[in-house]
């Protein structure tokens, strides 16, 4: 059964770099029908329209780049007031951000100052409340939005749109049973072939968590790589109370980088000993997946077959009994 997901576009306006046209084709491949104005030029309140098609949109992607907009009478812009109505309608949103806008064309950026700190107030609202990615190049743009989609999409399950006719009610329900019973039968399977643990890496032996962030020194922006090393019972610790009642990717991917952001700037100093700021710490993909592939072989956590969609994790019994005993707190002198 083939679905369609409608998703709210905003590059903002005007978008003299041409990069609405630039991402549609990334969207299309994941089967996402893009929705959104193209040009908003004529000085009319647009918001209504907007509202309208952000409440049939399974999804809004944000794009912005060194400009921020005209002020609305709230004293908005369109695409901050479309990303706070959006938030209200708990839309899952996935930002890009332009980390440099000061490199851009004249016209592809604020010429105020008034102006540029209002872009960079929204662009630090987006990554604290919201999935951020950066972006330099509309090349650069248009790659990475190719590469997070699949991932975003999975641990955002929508309805979607099915073309009238297809398969429907009755026979999506044997199939998600059916489905269920597969991965209960994966899950038991998997159990079996369990390595034994102690031929395993864990607890205090030690795991290298790579990243990459935006460094902020001299009044200057660099993107930069950092490895931060860590402990196998340290990543476990940070992660198990997030899978009691079972945990998407994008938030055990959010807990990690969070916990990374506070190490991030300190462990940079050699490198950039200016450094005042670390933004948009991103975790590297493959780590992740190390992480799950290792605490799965652990007995920690399991795949959730009953969840609410693909891509959920919880504690499995061993996991559980390990946590309480890494976290509970022992009382003095006992």
């Amino acid at each position: 059964m083939e679905k369609r997901h409608p998703v709210f576009l905003s590059t903002g306006y005007p978008d003299p770099l041409g990069v609405r046209q630039r991402v549609l084709a990334p969207l299309l491949n994941q089967a996402l029908m893009p929705l959104g104005m193209a040009a908003l030029d004529d000085g009319a309140d647009h918001m209504p329209l907007a509202q309208r098609l952000i409440d049939d949109s399974d999804y809004v992607v944000l794009v912005l780049g060194g400009l921020y907009g005209a002020l609305s009478p709230l004293g908005l812009s369109q695409m901050h007031r479309e990303f706070v109505y959006a938030a209200t309608k708990r839309k899952p949103v996935l930002a890009f951000i332009h980390e440099a806008p000061s490199l851009l064309p004249e016209a592809a950026r604020e010429g105020s100052r008034e102006g540029a700190v209002r872009r960079d107030d929204f662009a630090r609202l987006l990554q604290g409340k919201t999935r951020c990615h950066t972006w330099r190049e509309p090349e650069d743009l248009v790659e990475r939005l190719a590469r997070v989609l699949p991932d975003w999409l999975r641990t955002h399950p929508a309805a979607g749109w099915v073309r009238p006719g297809t398969s429907g009610g009755t026979e999506d329900a044997v199939l998600r049973r059916r489905l269920a019973a597969l991965e209960a039968e994966r899950e038991r399977w998997l159990t079996d072939q369990r390595p034994a643990a102690a031929a395993l890496a864990r607890g205090g032996d030690p795991v290298e968590l790579e990243y990459s962030c935006a460094v902020y020194q001299g009044g200057a922006c660099k993107l930069a790589r950092g490895r931060s090393r860590w402990q196998w019972e340290a990543v476990f610790g940070s992660l198990a109370p997030k899978m009691l009642e079972g945990a998407s990717e994008a938030v055990l991917r959010k807990t990690l980088e969070q916990a990374l952001a506070r190490r991030a700037l300190e462990e940079l100093k050699p490198r950039f000993p200016e450094a005042h700021a670390v933004r948009n710490v991103t975790l590297a993909e493959p780590v992740l997946q190390q992480i799950k592939v290792q605490l799965r072989a652990l007995g920690l956590i399991r795949h959730d077959e009953r969840g609410a969609g693909p891509g959920c994790w919880r504690l499995t019994a061993t996991g559980d009994a390990a946590m309480t005993q890494l976290l509970a707190r022992r009382r003095e002198g006992g």
